[in-house]
């Protein structure tokens, strides 16, 4: 088996929503304490290692629910990088398990969530992911680096060809931003926290206005709801546009000129 089985086996689980055999199969393994619905994003990283067979690489023979153990598992074993040098400093690359502190840190005891990494952005800006459990589902996202506390390096049976991060061959260089399901995103309801996000490159832009200092980290989630609209109208209003009410130039939705100029400035492309 590979790295190789191992991305394979988390993207299989692409579209899970909860409850799930994932948390399912958790449960059968490691009894009534994960009754009901608990937080399933490192159990699909123990679920997708027994499948590809990399289960003492990537868990070293334990099952993982807790983020904060696994992140330490690795630590123990010399196996650890704290993000705390960027994106291509660390050299973090495909296959590797990467865990996240929505408040910035690089501490692990401070760590919120984990997904597997499939590529790098050819700019080292951004980390392209598989993650469960993330808003109930699993699916593939985009993140930057102040999401990033660190990563584990599992020891694969076949290690990659490259040392070097590099992106992935069915990802593009680049974050590709559909204007229109952008758009689409922005004028529906603010979805409820914890719902399914419409249009995972939403994200995208949030990291951008959060860059800008619009927008807080906490609203970088991929829900355009109220918050990223108010940041995303700032950021309007900073381009000399007007007219804040529905409708005007600076309402919060997204057009073709303020959305080049945010990707030209934060490294993503636009697309139809």
């Amino acid at each position: 088996m590979s790295l190789e089985a191992m991305v394979t086996a988390v993207e299989r689980w692409i579209g899970t929503s909860e409850p799930n055999a994932i948390q399912q199969w958790y449960r059968q393994r490691n009894g009534a304490l994960y009754n009901g619905n608990f937080a399933w994003c490192d159990a699909t990283i123990t679920r997708a290692a027994v499948e590809a067979g990399e289960y003492d690489a990537v868990c070293f023979g334990t099952d993982f629910a807790y983020t904060v153990a696994h992140a330490a598992r690795f630590k123990a074993a010399g196996q650890w990088h704290a993000m705390t040098n960027g994106i291509k400093a660390s050299g973090i690359r495909r296959g590797d398990i990467v865990f996240f502190d929505w408040d910035g840190s690089s501490a692990i005891g401070n760590i919120d969530h984990v997904g597997i990494v499939t590529g790098v952005s050819a700019d080292y800006r951004y980390v392209f992911t598989v993650e469960g459990n993330t808003a109930n589902v699993c699916a593939r996202r985009v993140r930057a680096v102040h999401e990033i506390a660190g990563f584990g390096r599992p020891k694969y049976k076949t290690p990659p060809k490259t040392t070097t991060a590099s992106s992935s061959s069915s990802t593009p260089k680049r974050p590709q931003v559909s204007l229109s399901r952008l758009v689409k995103a922005f004028k529906a309801d603010p979805p409820k926290k914890g719902t399914p996000v419409s249009y995972a490159l939403v994200e995208v832009v949030e990291d951008a206005l959060v860059a800008e200092r619009l927008l807080a980290k906490r609203y970088a989630d991929g829900h355009a709801g109220t918050a990223t609209r108010s940041a995303y109208s700032l950021y309007q209003q900073r381009l000399g546009f007007t007219g804040t009410e529905p409708g005007g130039d600076a309402d919060g939705t997204p057009g073709k000129t303020s959305l080049a100029r945010l990707a030209k400035a934060h490294g993503f492309d636009v697309v139809a």
